[in-house]
């Protein structure tokens, strides 16, 4: 087998090539883990009509039980995230499967709201540092040509479970009862880890740039796999600093990093008061709760094609523009949705239509994200942008839930939410423009 000596060149030739199959099949199970991510973020909101009806809970202490996930993803992206640019990305996989498995089968004997709020906790912590993985494997294991689309897939992988989440949970609430929805994300769970021991090998730029012990060996035997040319050794090693959250905040890339956050913060806020909330609201208008998991799966299943539409569109276009403008789509569809009569093909239509604009926006924002970092620091770079969020997004469904206690109606908290979107578009647009995306800051970043 031909040979490379260079680390650089490596990654070039990586660039360069044809992807092969090994690499598809990494691809793959990227998608596979967003969609399981997909689904565990969704399951409680989707139980919420049924634990309500059984265990008598008001809107105050929902709107908290449906924020104890975020919470959890806040500090799974904050916390553990890093631990990916030290330790590598296949550890921290199985990390993060093993606590979404063990938070979501535990979550299925819980008996009253306080041990279910921590069992989802330990759940979102999973999910927080597996949503920034997936986006980096994604980013990491795809020639440049493809590396762009293959993160908008990997997002709507992540539809795609939230999708599955709605139509399964219909009939397991109809038949089962709540505890049937945290039990199927469990097991989904335990089928993915194995596929996943065998899939996914560590990731090669991780390894020439942190350079751990046997590193020629490991990535020559990741390159095997690969069916790519072998290194005879290693490049020099770059001295850098350990990956941590100050890079992210040098004078040259201080600007963007501050707004993407700001735009995720304002954006995920939203997002997450619409994802949780919506069952309750179809179950509020007086429909069933299998009803509203189907409502729930219809809005998510548009939004893939939105995902798939905006993504071709940024091509064009720009992502930055196409981001935009999804943003702003969304929060004027949540208006008019907050606004809407309990007529539920209205009601369908304009959550439908505010699920098409945020997942396609979402798609193209998470794309750029994912290349403005470099491998030393893309999984810290996009758990820190992505564990602000949480941050934020733990305030919509229980800030929702005391407006709702206050007295305001679903019109007021959804106009009320619907400015965040708006906004976040706005800021985004004042990014600097670049030729090719999100490449001027990543490469002001690996300068530092």
């Amino acid at each position: 087998m031909t040979t490379v000596t260079k680390g650089a060149s490596l990654l070039r030739s990586i660039d360069e090539m044809t992807m092969s199959r090994a690499q598809i099949l990494v691809l793959c199970l990227s998608v596979l883990l967003a969609a399981l991510d997909g689904y565990d973020v969704l399951a409680t909101a989707l139980a919420a009509p049924a634990l309500t009806a059984a265990w008598g809970i008001d809107k105050g202490a929902l709107g908290l039980l449906l924020s104890s996930g975020l919470i959890g993803m806040a500090i799974g992206a904050l916390g553990l995230s890093p631990l990916a640019d030290k330790w590598g990305r296949r550890p921290l996989v199985f990390g993060g499967l093993t606590l979404m498995v063990g938070g979501s089968l535990l979550s299925a004997l819980c008996d009253n709201i306080q041990t279910l709020a921590a069992c989802r906790v330990v759940t979102g912590m999973g999910i927080g540092v597996m949503v920034p993985l997936t986006m980096s494997i994604s980013a990491e294991f795809c020639n440049a040509r493809k590396r762009a689309f293959a993160v908008a897939i990997t997002t709507v992988g992540f539809t795609c479970g939230s999708v599955i989440a709605g139509l399964v949970a219909a009939p397991l609430l109809t038949h089962f009862g709540w505890h049937a929805v945290f039990i199927s994300g469990g097991v989904a769970g335990l089928v993915v880890l194995p596929i996943a021991f065998l899939v996914l090998p560590e990731s090669p730029a991780y390894l020439l740039t942190r350079q751990p012990e046997l590193a020629l060996i490991k990535v020559n035997k990741v390159l095997a796999y690969l069916k790519h040319p072998l290194l005879t050794e290693l490049p020099a090693k770059v001295e850098t600093a350990r990956p941590s959250y100050r890079s992210l905040f040098a004078p040259h890339i201080i600007g963007i990093t501050v707004r993407l956050t700001l735009v995720f913060m304002l954006a995920s806020t939203t997002t997450y008061f619409l994802i949780n909330w919506l069952p309750q609201f179809i179950a509020d208008a007086g429909f069933d709760a299998a009803t509203a998991s189907k409502v729930s799966a219809i809005t998510h299943a548009l939004g893939m094609i939105g995902a798939f539409a905006l993504g071709m569109l940024a091509t064009r276009l720009g992502s930055v523009r196409v981001a935009a403008a999804g943003l702003i789509g969304f929060g004027i569809f949540l208006g008019v949705f907050g606004m809407s009569p309990p007529i539920l093909p209205l009601l369908i239509f304009t959550a439908s239509a505010a699920g098409f604009c945020l997942s396609g926006a979402t798609g193209v924002f998470y794309a750029t994200m994912a290349s403005a970092f470099p491998p030393l620091t893309r999984v810290t770079g996009i758990g820190f942008i992505l564990g602000v969020g949480r941050v934020s997004s733990v305030l919509g469904p229980a800030l929702a839930g005391w407006m709702f206690a206050a007295g305001l109606s679903r019109g007021q908290v959804s106009l009320f939410f619907a400015a965040a979107p708006i906004l976040a578009g706005l800021i985004l647009l004042t990014l600097p423009k670049a030729e090719n995306g999100a490449a001027q800051p990543a490469e002001a970043l690996s300068r530092t």
